[in-house]
């Protein structure tokens, strides 16, 4: 059964007068239960598509459903069932608060949990992201980094969410942390059929949480726009679009020597430099023609889905 779906979904940022495109005519179904790959680099677009779908962000122009009906008009279902997980895990909470007081609140209200029952919901939800109930009269600056990711993904399991939207949330943390953070993660959608919307930058950790979950539906961002899309294991083993078989090769030649940033300086060019018609990757492609820089191409399906006029 259809969750979400976007149609046109365009978020337009002004920048010194100009037009920014965060992101530029997305189309997109998701199903319940189904988990995506959002990838590409930074800039790309991709947290600007995750707080679309969480309703932290209006669209400019589009239109996006959650569960059949217009998500302004559904504002308060969105907010229950539809959570962020951020990137930095001890600036997403809040400093002055203890972990039992940023978390009993939304326990009480989206739970309908009351006296003493509260405090055994909140232990009971700490224990099933691996934090020790005691920790909750800390501070957040008194956990270290992978404590306070998990107390973030606690507090969004607090509502009792049906979507986890979770935006890079292992780039800040240390090696060896990663892994953990992604296990649970990936168990907490199977164990409670959670649709888990990963957005990430990193390949290699794509593939984990590929192989964690197995067959997973892809997107790859680039300027605002879907570029292609399909099962995670077909876009890595055969890309098809330019900037898709860049981010692989470049990803598998630089990986462990700061590809990050290197990608960032050799692909990415400032979003309000590029065609605000056509392809955003066209001023970077070696296959570039006049077609590229004037409308953006319609999908082909050859065997997954590519927005090029290479394939179109």
């Amino acid at each position: 059964m259809e969750l979400i779906r976007l149609e046109k979904s365009t978020v337009v940022f002004e920048n010194e007068g100009r037009k920014v495109y965060g992101l530029k005519d997305v189309n997109l179904r998701i199903n319940e239960g189904e988990s995506i790959l959002v990838l590409g680099e930074s800039g790309a677009g991709k947290t600007t598509f995750g707080r679309v779908i969480v309703g932290l962000q209006k669209l400019t122009k589009g239109k996006y459903f959650y569960r059949g009906k217009d998500y302004r008009k559904n504002m308060k279902l969105l907010r229950k069932e539809v959570q962020y997980v951020y990137q930095d895990p001890i600036s997403a909470l809040n400093q002055s608060k203890t972990i039992r007081d940023s978390i009993l609140p939304s326990i009480k209200k989206w739970r309908k949990v009351r006296g003493e029952k509260l405090e055994e919901e909140l232990d009971n939800l700490l224990k099933s992201v691996e934090i020790e109930p005691e920790l909750k009269n800390r501070y957040p600056y008194q956990l270290s980094g992978g404590q306070a990711q998990r107390i973030n993904i606690a507090r969004a399991l607090s509502t009792n969410p049906r979507v986890l939207v979770a935006d890079e949330p292992v780039t800040m943390l240390d090696a060896s942390i990663r892994v953990g953070i992604v296990d649970l993660l990936t168990s907490l959608k199977n164990d409670r059929g959670l649709n888990l919307i990963m957005i990430t930058h990193d390949l290699a950790l794509a593939r984990y949480v590929n192989y964690r979950l197995g067959g997973m539906r892809s997107i790859v961002i680039y300027g605002g726009r879907i570029v292609e899309e399909g099962n995670f294991s077909e876009i890595l083993s055969d890309p098809l679009h330019p900037y898709t078989k860049f981010l692989v090769e470049s990803s598998e030649d630089l990986e462990g020597v700061g590809s990050q940033e290197i990608l960032k300086k050799m692909v990415y060019q400032e979003t309000n430099d590029l065609p605000l018609k056509g392809c955003p990757f066209a001023p970077r492609c070696p296959f570039v023609r006049d077609a590229c820089l004037n409308s953006f191409p319609e999908v082909a399906e050859n065997p997954h889905r590519v927005f090029c006029y290479i394939y179109s």
